[in-house]
């Protein structure tokens, strides 16, 4: 492809870019994604990515285009969206794109339908948790309650999006009333269960498990503004699932105790709903059909060998980072094979190993400790540190597993000019 004008490139990356990371990409990956694609249009490119706008200077020295993309508002996970874009990026790096058609594959990309339908993507999310609570060990009419309330919180979500609200406020609401319809759901057909495992579950399917993740590979990699930022808005939805399902389980005059952690099931049936959740979490992902096989093997070999080294004495901590990095081995060679971004793969099968029930319970001790003040007992502030603390690591240690999977590369060859 032939050298293109400095503006050009400017507005191409930085639409490329915003796409991006509107959509699930990490910094790391959006900036060298753009780097890869300028270099392809004849010129070079600085691209500095802060918590909220994207600049991109185009050229060096007396001859240079800076371009600002729009703000960024709230971040979605679309692999769908993603894996379309690879393709252009690829056709773009190739020389097989003619300049003129970028802009209309880049509408095209922006504008497609989604390849899920609403209904479909709500039955995503409740069968993640109905397995996930099943992966908690609960018993099936804790699933069943668990299934319905995933149900309830999609398609509530849905119709409160359709309303000027702040995020934070929707996540609240749908926690809060989600939670409710699960205990309903308990009390009227399964009288005298424990609603934990299934608050647990609902909560969880809430939890910003990629952004979360996002945040640590962005410290990792040396983005520390973007990382804390994304790392602090996750941690302040926790907080706000963990406050909105205490409330729920306060006004059901039921108590929550944050020493009831999840169970644990026997490796096949383990293997089994993780790669069910996984493939739920892929369809609210936007993953294409022919492709949730790919994020339910990711899914199984990240849960399956986590819970296999449990089972042997490791470490929750190692356990997980060695999990998180099978899966995206699995994600990375099959991702190639498939010209298709690993990530896209990996992140439903890791989001199960996310550390959400830690953190929701986290955040209940935590409320529990302000309540109560100076009379708070030494249990309770052992068990909440250990919780918070426990949260951290695991987080970070599914990160960077992720991330040493992901690290090696093939580059593409170099197009020339």
């Amino acid at each position: 492809m032939s050298e293109v004008a400095l503006e050009r490139v400017a507005q191409i990356t930085a639409r490329i870019g915003r796409i991006l990371l509107t959509h699930g990409a990490d910094t790391r990956h959006t900036q060298g994604t753009l780097t890869e694609v300028a270099r392809a249009l004849g010129h070079t490119v600085q691209v500095v990515v802060t918590a909220d706008a994207l600049l991109i200077t185009a050229g060096a020295d007396a001859q240079f285009q800076t371009t600002t993309a729009h703000v960024l508002g709230g971040m979605t996970v679309d692999m769908g969206t993603l894996i379309a874009l690879q393709h252009v990026i690829d056709a773009i790096c190739d020389g097989s794109l003619a300049l003129p058609l970028i802009d209309a594959r880049l509408d095209g990309v922006e504008r497609a339908t989604p390849q899920h339908s609403a209904w479909c993507m709500a039955v995503g999310v409740a069968i993640t948790a109905g397995s996930l609570a099943r992966l908690f060990g609960a018993e099936w009419s804790v699933v069943a309650a668990a299934f319905v309330a995933g149900l309830f919180s999609a398609l509530l979500r849905r119709v409160l999006g359709r309303y000027p609200l702040n995020a934070v406020a929707v996540v609240f609401i749908t926690a809060l009333l989600s939670g409710l319809c699960s205990i309903l759901v308990l009390h009227g057909c399964f009288g005298g269960v424990s609603p934990v495992l299934c608050l647990t579950a609902a909560g969880m399917i809430l939890v910003p498990g990629v952004p979360l993740i996002n945040g640590v590979r962005d410290l990792v990699s040396g983005h520390p503004g973007n990382g804390l930022a994304r790392i602090g808005g996750g941690s302040m939805t926790v907080l706000v699932i963990g406050f909105a399902v205490f409330l729920a389980a306060a006004v059901a005059g039921d108590s929550l105790p944050i020493d009831s952690g999840p169970g644990a099931l026997p490796l096949g049936y383990d293997m089994l709903f993780a790669a069910t959740a996984a493939a739920g979490y892929a369809l609210f992902f936007n993953v294409p059909w022919r492709l949730l096989w790919v994020c339910m093997l990711c899914g199984v070999a990240s849960h399956g060998v986590r819970t296999l080294l449990q089972q042997h004495g490791f470490d929750l901590a190692i356990a997980s980072l060695l999990g998180a990095f099978a899966a995206g081995v699995v994600a990375l060679i099959v991702g190639l094979r498939l010209r298709v971004p690993a990530v896209a793969f990996a992140f439903p099968g890791i989001v199960a190993l996310v550390p959400g029930s830690y953190g929701f319970r986290a955040s209940v001790g935590s409320l529990e400790l302000m309540s109560q003040g100076a009379n708070s007992t030494l249990p309770l502030i052992a068990t909440t540190t250990s919780l918070v603390i426990t949260t951290v690591i695991v987080s970070a240690a599914i990160a960077v597993g992720l991330l040493l999977a992901l690290a090696v590369q093939p580059k593409r060859p170099s197009t020339e000019s």
